[in-house]
């Protein structure tokens, strides 16, 4: 593609002619079309009958009226009215064609600035990606923000110029920043940053589950390569994903088989985030899912080799969830520890909390230890809430959460086994004139608190617009523990406020209630329960306000380009301010039926003094020494299940180690 001159894109008044992309070879997607084609291959199925459009407009209302938890917030911040919406097209859906319909139902929705409720299409739009082959993201120059080309598909073959790194300045002939907003205005999220965000990946990434196909079969992109001007075209192509992200879990581990609340009623995440990930990994980390192909070859050992550590790098159990390293930053050397998601597509939250436990206590070094959850949708809230107790020695509390009184919820907490704590005080509401329930947390209180603090060096947690939900869950809850500092590349997280349950799995609780089958595999999810923060902003919601961050960064060219250098270093920089301390311990003698006393070795750093708790008793006090091990007697006997061991520096509590005993 040549450079442009005056006058640009023109030759004789007329565009000068965009050849378009191909995509080919051995791409792994399955079957791919051009959008045009995707559009005849839908206009051919058979079409929504009236009563089959009657039931998915009833079926919302319901949700939307009777248990959709958030509907006076969005009232207020938003000036919406769904119901009103949902009963004019019902009255106006006989005369429209599918594409109208499910555009408007979508609008309704979308209106609602919640990703967590949702109008998921039926057939034939289920599972299928649209794409353009190319990723678009956006950094910082002078304050003034850039869009930029970040990733290329592998299979993309197009206009030689158009490689990582080329500033996009116009699309469609629209300025960058102009259909960026525009785009980002009808987007669904909480505040202005997630709508900017996930309006930015919807230009080159589209789920069709939740958002109708582009109306364009190609965009024309203007570019800036090297001093030059260049002009291409991208064709829309489609191939088919995952048809569904929300599924029931077993966890195999049976971490959780004992919990009172069962998985797949605690599952907060945005479905559409966690679909949007995994297509961006087929897309454009290929080599990312052969390393996951070849570490699955370790029958789910964890491996650690020389050269990998050299090259900084972990193998891990659960490279679709997580991503280990060492990192060199302008202040030293830390560990990395990137949480994609806490949806385990296998069900093994067990296993993924225990890699993580694995991973901070014997292979991130002490000085420091990043975690980065930018783009991380949520997934299971036990799994988010779990890991906090890692990093803190502060007993977690779990985020609380309410239903919105109604008759409905009054009926649905009655017949579920694992919600009638709420029903009582729905029940109340009759005569309270309350608008929510009473607040009890989905993460069991015991269950969070069972490892206690493997972790004793500084943290910095790195967030963005796209943390959502369980992910939204883990960063309140490391602000409202002062876990460390936040570092946001977005003014918010996605701010998704609540446990999010799906039409489906309404009717099979709740078999008795009012909710029908939807037609041909469509699907609706809706907010049932919202969450609340802890600690000092104790029972402010999460929906819409998100979690703001301690230090706001804006990234920059080099951080999409060379691996967050930057930004690294920002969160190098904040970790060098922090204290390294240790805290361990073993038994060295006792524990025999004919001695009362238990001799523990206790071997501290940055620690002044230690108090040790038999069973949540105080038993004994000690003062330590950095320079040597301390040995504390300990009074025991064969019941004792636990020894919690607190630390302090000076009269502040900064670490905690547990130790387990089988009775």
């Amino acid at each position: 593609m040549r450079a442009y001159s005056e006058p640009e894109g023109f030759e004789g008044g007329a565009m000068a002619a965009i050849e378009g992309s191909g995509f080919g070879g051995r791409h792994g997607l399955g079957q791919v079309r051009e959008m045009a084609a995707f559009r005849e291959f839908v206009d051919s199925q058979q079409p929504l009958t009236n009563g089959e459009r009657a039931t998915l407009v009833d079926q919302a209302e319901i949700l939307v009226r009777d248990l959709y938890v958030h509907l006076p917030l969005k009232r207020a911040m938003h000036a919406v009215d769904p119901e009103q919406r949902l009963r004019l097209l019902r009255q106006r859906s006989a005369g429209a064609t599918d594409r109208e319909f499910h555009s408007e139902f979508l609008e309704i929705i979308t209106g609602l600035r919640d990703l967590h409720t949702n109008y998921v299409l039926p057939d034939p739009y289920r599972g299928q990606i649209a794409f353009l082959g190319v990723l678009l993201e956006r950094y910082f120059e002078d304050g003034q923000p850039r869009c930029m080309i970040s990733k290329v598909a592998e299979h993309l073959a197009t206009d030689a110029t158009l490689i990582e790194g080329a500033l996009v300045t116009h699309w469609n002939g629209t300025p960058i920043e102009l259909a960026v907003w525009r785009n980002a205005a009808r987007e669904a999220g909480s505040n202005r940053a997630a709508r900017i965000a996930r309006g930015m990946e919807n230009m080159t990434l589209r789920v069709l589950a939740t958002s109708l196909p582009p109306d364009e079969d190609w965009v024309d992109l203007r570019y800036e390569v090297a001093g030059g001007t260049h002009e291409t075209r991208l064709l829309w192509r489609v191939f088919e994903g995952v048809r569904e992200i929300v599924a029931d879990a077993p966890d195999p581990s049976g971490l959780v088989e004992d919990m009172q609340t069962p998985l797949r009623y605690q599952v907060a995440v945005d479905a559409r985030t966690e679909e949007a990930r995994r297509a961006k990994k087929s897309l454009f980390s290929g080599k990312a899912v052969q390393e996951e192909e070849r570490v699955a070859k370790y029958d789910g050992v964890p491996r650690t080799t020389a050269a990998l550590k050299a090259a900084g790098l972990i193998v891990t159990s659960r490279p679709d969830d997580l991503t280990a390293k060492i990192v060199s930053t302008s202040d030293g050397d830390f560990g990395y520890l990137r949480l994609w998601t806490f949806h385990m597509k296998d069900g093994e939250i067990g296993e993924f909390v225990g890699e993580v436990a694995r991973l901070v206590e014997f292979e991130m070094p002490p000085e420091g230890l990043i975690i980065d959850v930018r783009g991380n949708g949520g997934g299971y809230v036990i799994a988010a809430e779990f890991l906090l107790q890692l990093f803190t020695p502060r007993r977690i509390e779990p985020e609380p959460a309410q239903f919105i009184n109604s008759p409905a919820n009054a009926s649905l907490t009655r017949h579920v086994e694992s919600m009638k704590p709420w029903n009582t005080s729905i029940k109340q509401a009759v005569e309270t004139g309350a608008t929510y329930s009473t607040a009890i947390p989905l993460s069991d209180p015991d269950l969070v608190n069972m490892v206690g603090q493997l972790y004793y060096g500084p943290v910095v947690l790195i967030t963005d617009a796209f943390c959502y939900s369980a992910c939204d869950m883990f960063a309140a809850g490391f602000q409202d523990h002062d876990i460390g500092t936040i570092i946001g590349v977005d003014p918010n997280t996605g701010a998704g406020g609540a446990n999010v349950l799906g039409h489906s799995d309404l009717r099979t609780m709740w078999p008795n209630g009012p909710l029908k089958a939807l037609p041909k595999g469509a699907q609706m999810r809706v907010s049932l329960r919202r969450t609340l923060r802890v600690g000092a902003r104790a029972g402010e919601p999460v929906e819409d306000l998100g979690v703001r961050p301690d230090i706001d960064y804006e990234m920059r060219r080099r951080d999409l380009l060379e691996g967050n250098r930057d930004l690294l270093d920002a969160a190098g920089a904040e970790l060098a301010k922090g204290k390294v301390r240790s805290l361990a311990a073993r038994v060295v003698a006792g524990a025999d039926p004919t001695d009362p006393d238990l001799q523990l070795e206790v071997t501290t750093g940055n620690i002044s003094e230690v108090d040790v708790y038999v069973d949540g008793r105080p038993k004994r006090q000690a003062k330590t020494s950095d320079s040597a091990p301390t040995t504390i007697a300990v009074p025991f006997s064969r019941s004792v299940e636990r020894i919690r061991i607190e630390g302090f520096d000076r009269g502040t509590h900064v670490a905690s180690r547990l130790l387990r005993f089988q009775t």
